[in-house]
């Protein structure tokens, strides 16, 4: 990881499980029926089972790739999500943006959202956009308490706030994700995390109700 290497140390470097992970999901796109919907992101995406959480939804993909960043995800657009040609977009990221391999600003992370944003209304005018909030996570994970981060739950909040005021665009619906894992004093809720940053069933379930809210 970027901590350890001698060189290129300010880029992201992909990895095997990531290069996997992104030809399953080209694979995937061969055979896609048009106008479904696509869940865009990182591992909290690829880790959500949405024929479990969206039986609802008939035609649907997950394109979600652990370790990603909102900078990789736009060299991704094509592969990840233009084939597929879905009439929905659920796109979340911003966690792995503020962690050892790449550590970038809120507003920076913003930009490449809303770089990807354009890309995919440019060439599927048609697609409803959804752009989600980052979940918060527990404190054993934030800058405190793990070297090298910039990772907070304040700065994740901030990602959320630049997203609404760089992102101007009437066809992007905005969901806030953020509460649905925290109680009536706005601290995340431990019961939901498998390991302070992936969460669990049971927070799955708070964050896919929340989803629905705004996608069905």
């Amino acid at each position: 990881m970027r901590e350890n290497m001698k060189f290129l140390t300010n880029y992201y470097q992909i990895r095997e499980m990531t290069i996997q992970r992104m030809n399953e999901i080209i694979q995937q796109n061969k055979t896609s029926i048009p106008g479904g919907t696509v869940f865009f992101g990182d591992s909290l995406t690829e880790f959500m089972d949405i024929d479990r959480y969206f039986p609802e939804i008939k035609n649907k993909y997950n394109c979600g790739m652990g370790g990603i960043t909102s900078t990789m995800l736009l060299h991704f657009i094509d592969e990840g999500v233009l084939k597929y040609q879905p009439n929905q977009l659920v796109y979340m990221i911003g966690t792995n943006d503020l962690g050892k391999t790449v550590m970038q600003s809120p507003r920076d992370i913003a930009i490449n959202v809303k770089e990807l944003v354009e890309t995919v209304h440019y060439n599927l005018p048609e697609c409803q956009i959804f752009v989600v909030s980052p979940l918060p996570c527990l404190a054993k994970h934030d800058y405190k308490h793990t070297d090298g981060v910039l990772r907070s739950n304040d700065l994740l909040k901030m990602i959320f706030k630049e997203y609404k005021k760089t992102i101007p665009y009437d066809y992007v619906t905005f969901i806030p994700a953020y509460a649905s894992l925290c109680n009536k004093k706005g601290e995340p809720i431990e019961a939901y995390y498998q390991d302070g940053l992936h969460i669990n069933h049971d927070g799955y379930l708070q964050y896919t109700q929340c989803l629905k809210q705004y996608i069905l």
